[in-house]
């Protein structure tokens, strides 16, 4: 039997209702891959309406399904329109947002998922458009209590690449460009987009930007040895950034934010950012891959929060960080597709 395989990156406790919007025949359980980040509540929710078995059929299965056992033919989906509709009644504008993120989730799931029975290994991300991602035990145990089993990133076979991965933006430009990093998860963010086939990329209108660095002004996000900070705040400044700092934990913790990985973040703005043509290294306008090049090449950076280059349609075996395609939810309810 095949199983998908989905990594998640957040729970929150709106994620265990979201897990009950499905209807339908059960289908197989799914494993999935946790990793970190912060929470959300759209595109796993997507993914639970069409793979999640109710509960008296749910079951667990391993990481890596036997290639002795038949491939898993889906029972016929209800249509995508008579399952998932926007509200009739006049929503709030914080209410229309939150509806056309499911749908957009629910359109990005039912593009790059559904018609791909053969597909073993899945990336669901975290962000305000993502939902799962367990940070700690709460978090896992919500994801187990809606019978999905946990695996990490970090048991995936030297070489195996996830099929497709969903994850979230907090900035995208016309080249979709990404900058992410807001929930401070960014270097777990690459890792589970590189090592995916096609990453692809579920939003709402707000994240669209003629160049980044234009919607997004709270600047880029770039995860640092502590010890460095200082030094990373210097070159940010020669290189034209406008008021780098590093990311405080208040309210929750005085000092620094402390990532995951024992790192801070500095958020470090500049000018909006080229998609093409050459930087003005003096006068602090840049062009996106080259302040991606320079940024990580400064002594001390561990990640940045530009996700750059190619995509995976370019790449083939992995290591891209641009998404395929963008799904945004509109203001007016209705889905956009940016395409690359």
């Amino acid at each position: 039997m095949n199983k998908h395989h989905l990594l998640l990156r957040s729970a929150s406790f709106s994620t265990a209702s979201l897990l009950n919007i499905r209807s339908g025949p059960p289908h197989p359980a799914r494993p999935l891959f946790p990793s970190s980040g912060a929470g959300g509540t759209t595109t796993a929710a997507a993914v639970s309406h069409f793979f999640l078995p109710h509960q008296h059929h749910r079951q667990h299965h391993s990481l890596f399904p036997s290639p002795r056992l038949k491939p898993h033919r889906y029972p016929p989906l209800t249509p995508l329109s008579s399952t998932f509709k926007m509200s009739t009644t006049t929503p709030s504008p914080v209410d229309l947002i939150e509806q056309s993120k499911r749908l957009a989730a629910f359109q990005s799931v039912t593009a790059h998922l559904v018609p791909f029975p053969h597909y073993t290994r899945v990336g669901i991300g975290s962000g305000s458009t993502i939902t799962f991602y367990p940070t700690g035990a709460q978090s896992e145990q919500l994801i187990e209590s809606a019978g999905l089993n946990l695996q990490y990133i970090n048991k995936l076979h030297p070489g195996a690449l996830l099929d497709v991965c969903f994850d979230g933006a907090d900035e995208v430009d016309p080249a979709l460009n990404l900058i992410k990093g807001g929930g401070a998860c960014l270097w777990q963010e690459k890792i589970v987009a590189a090592s995916s086939r096609k990453f692809v990329c579920v939003a709402d209108f707000r994240k669209i930007s003629p160049a980044l660095g234009t919607q997004w002004n709270k600047g880029i996000p770039i995860e640092v040895l502590p010890l460095a900070a200082n030094r990373v705040l210097g070159e940010l400044e020669r290189m034209g950034s406008l008021g780098a700092k590093i990311r405080p934990g208040l309210p929750g913790k005085a000092g620094a934010i402390v990532t995951d990985n024992g790192m801070w973040i500095v958020d470090a703005p500049f000018k909006p950012l080229k998609v093409e043509g050459q930087s003005d290294r003096e006068k602090g306008e840049w062009q996106v891959d080259e302040l991606a090049d320079a940024l990580i090449k400064i002594p001390g950076v561990a990640e940045i929060g530009l996700f750059y280059g190619k995509n995976g349609r370019e790449l083939q075996e992995g290591g891209a960080q641009k998404p395929v395609e963008a799904y945004f939810g509109m203001e007016d309810g209705s889905v956009k597709v940016l395409s690359a």
